[in-house]
Formats: C-alpha cells, sequence, structure tokens
C-alpha cells in the first residue's frame, strides 16, 4: 500500500523511534516522584521542553504536553475563557475549523458564552471586513486554525492577529497541521494547540502554547501535572521524541515543503484538461502537500474504496469526522452543495512520498474517471 494520508496521521521517523525505545527502556519513572528514577524522567521533559521552545523561539514555561492536539486545543480554549469571562463572554470562530474547537467552543456554550461565525471566501479564508464588524467590547477571544485539514487553505495569521491585538482579543490558533512545515508567527498568539502525530511523532502526546503574560484557569483544579494544566501522568518516551523529530523537521521544513510543492504540482498537471475534477481550497495559499478535490458525480467514499482496492490509501477529509455521515462542514461553509461536500476526497503527501507514488496514483485515478 503507498500512503497519501499524511495529514491524518505520520509513520514515525526513524529519530523519533530511537528516541521513545531508549527513553522508555532507560528512563522509565514517574516524572512527579521523588527519587531519582522519577527526577531522570522530570530532566528530560524539561529539556525537551526547552528543546521546542527554542525551536518556536518562545519560553519553557509558556508551553504544556498534553494527551493530544485535540486535548490541546479544548484546555487552550476553554482555560483561556473561563480566566478572561469578567471582560466579556463572546467568542470568534468560523465553521470550518477542527472539531476539536467547536467541540470546545459547544461546551462553554453551556456556560453563557456566545459564539459568533466569522465569514469566510470561497477558498475558507478569513473575510477581514467581517472579522472587523464583528469585533466588540464583548469579544475576548478568537480560535481561527492556521490551515484548514479539509481543504488545505491557509489563514493570514498575521493579519488577523494584528487585527485582533488592536482590539485586545486573545488569538488561539490550532497549529496541527502547519507544526514542523510551515512558520508559525507565535508572537502574535495568546495561544496554539500542536500534536507530535503529525510530524513524524508518537500518537498520544499534544502540545500547548499560552503566553506567560496571560492568566488561565485549570480544567482539573488540585492537579499538579503539567503546571496544574492538565491531570494524569505525562509520556516521557513520547514527548522526548516529539521533541526529537521536531528538531528534524524545523531543519528540513524549508526543503521538504518545497519538494512536496513540486509533487502537488506534477500531480496537477497530469489533470489540466479533466472538467470534472476541482480543487477545493485556495489555489496558491494552502498547504504545500495537500490536494482536496471532489470530482463530479463520484462520492469521495467510493473513490476510496476504488483507491485502497489499487493499493493507495487516500481519505475523504478529517480522519476526526470517521463515522460521521453529515457532509464536511468546511465545505458546506464556503457554499457547496451536500451532494458537491459528499465528493471530496483528501490526497495528503509526506516524507515518504516520491515521484513514482504520484505516477501511479495518476494512472489509478484516470482509470477510475474512465469506469465512473
Amino acid at each position: 500500500m503507498i500512503y497519501f494520508d499524511y495529514s491524518a496521521t505520520t509513520p514515525m521517523s526513524d529519530i523519533a523511534i530511537e528516541t521513545y525505545n531508549r527513553v522508555a527502556s532507560e528512563f522509565f519513572g514517574n516524572s512527579r516522584s521523588l527519587h531519582t528514577h522519577g527526577q531522570e524522567s522530570a530532566d528530560i521533559i524539561e529539556y525537551s521542553r526547552q528543546s521546542l521552545a527554542q525551536i518556536l523561539s518562545c519560553r519553557p514555561q509558556e508551553l504544556y504536553f498534553t494527551g493530544s492536539g485535540s486535548e490541546s486545543t479544548f484546555l487552550a480554549l476553554t482555560g483561556l475563557a473561563f480566566a478572561h469571562q469578567h471582560k466579556g463572554s463572546t467568542i470568534l470562530t468560523t465553521r470550518g475549523e477542527h472539531h476539536s474547537v467547536h467541540q470546545a467552543l459547544n461546551y462553554l456554550e453551556g456556560f453563557d458564552f456566545k459564539i459568533d461565525y466569522i465569514s469566510v471566501d470561497e477558498f475558507g479564508r478569513i473575510q477581514m471586513d467581517h472579522l472587523e464588524h464583528l469585533l466588540n467590547s464583548d469579544v475576548i477571544l478568537a480560535s481561527i486554525g492556521h490551515a484548514n485539514s479539509e481543504v488545505g487553505t491557509i489563514q493570514d495569521l498575521r493579519a488577523i492577529g494584528q487585527l485582533l491585538r488592536k482590539h485586545d482579543v486573545l488569538f488561539h490558533s490550532d497549529c496541527v497541521q502547519t507544526f514542523g512545515k510551515l512558520p508559525i508567527p507565535l508572537a502574535l498568539l495568546s495561544s496554539m494547540s500542536a500534536s507530535a502525530h503529525k510530524c513524524y511523532g508518537p500518537k498520544g502526546v499534544g502540545l500547548t502554547f499560552i503566553q506567560s503574560r496571560l492568566p488561565w484557569n485549570p480544567f482539573f483544579e488540585g492537579t499538579t501535572h503539567e503546571g496544574g494544566f492538565r491531570a494524569g501522568t505525562v509520556d516521557t518516551p513520547g514527548i522526548a521524541a516529539f521533541a526529537a523529530t521536531a528538531e528534524e523537521s524545523f531543519q528540513k521544513q524549508d526543503e521538504e515543503m518545497n519538494r512536496l510543492s513540486k509533487l502537488r504540482l506534477h500531480f496537477l498537471q497530469a489533470f489540466e484538461q479533466e472538467k470534472r475534477i476541482i480543487l477545493e481550497g485556495h489555489p496558491i495559499k494552502r498547504l504545500p502537500f495537500h490536494l482536496a478535490l471532489r470530482i463530479k458525480g463520484i462520492e469521495g467514499q467510493l473513490l476510496m474504496l476504488e483507491c485502497n482496492r489499487r493499493g493507495l490509501s487516500i481519505s475523504t477529509g478529517s480522519a476526526c469526522r470517521v463515522g460521521d455521515t453529515n457532509p464536511s462542514s468546511t465545505l458546506m461553509s464556503i457554499g457547496r452543495s451536500k451532494e458537491e461536500a459528499f465528493e471530496l476526497i483528501r490526497i495528503t503527501f509526506g516524507r515518504w512520498t516520491t515521484l513514482q507514488d504520484i505516477d501511479k496514483l495518476i494512472v489509478a485515478i484516470h482509470e477510475i474517471l474512465e469506469r465512473y
């Protein structure tokens, strides 16, 4: 099988596997224990935190390890919202955000927070005039993802961040799809969430950044892990592996994204004359490794199954929506019909994707088009 679903998860890199195995074997102590084994684990976690802080150009105390990107998002949004509720109760977002953002905001609605939705254009990009229109004295927080996982569109975080800062509004961004792949303007963000398994690290490790000047409320009162940010013993080998692979990813970031962008262009050029194939998301301001396609008249699930039968793993959208029979909220938010939304497929490349792999995918999709 050839893997084309890197936005869902990535294989662990060699350095991540090596680091995980060594730390799991030699430094297995609970980092909260006071004996030597515990202190060794605590030292590894703090070294990993410092390494990631250096990569991101932030302070180590501004980073918190969690169990996933989704948990990072939930804890950041709820923690900031409750801590700043005395200033207002309105939170801004878009309907195309990752499911974890909507879960957090749905939870907050039960505590008298109001959610307002920012309009986006046909590519899913924030309409800045509408964002500015929504900004009033009751708005305390905005959550806008750096890049959409379903259509690949990248938001202009700098412009958004500057506008929100002007109005003294906190700015959280889900950077799960861009961490280790694109530059993140962290100085303009109040908080950020990332995930290890999207950049060749292990599953079960997430990262939250929150500016040290900002107060936040813990979701679980009384916990001592991660400065009270989350409950539960942290995964020392997973965190060490995350830091190791993040260092590697950031070093190769520009070179790798340029390579994957060329592969994406090679694929698109093969279908320039095919009128049935539609590229969703922004044609230029998008993830370099990401293709969101609709083939008119063919449901995405059928196309995914046909590719799978030919030894090619693609997806029909965000892996977090598997089992959800509703059409993509992202495509619906940019004006597509339910039928069009169900046509969506997502093809994403990564470190082990080759030109030969792309050529095999091109042949397979041509065959499927001829059949249907």
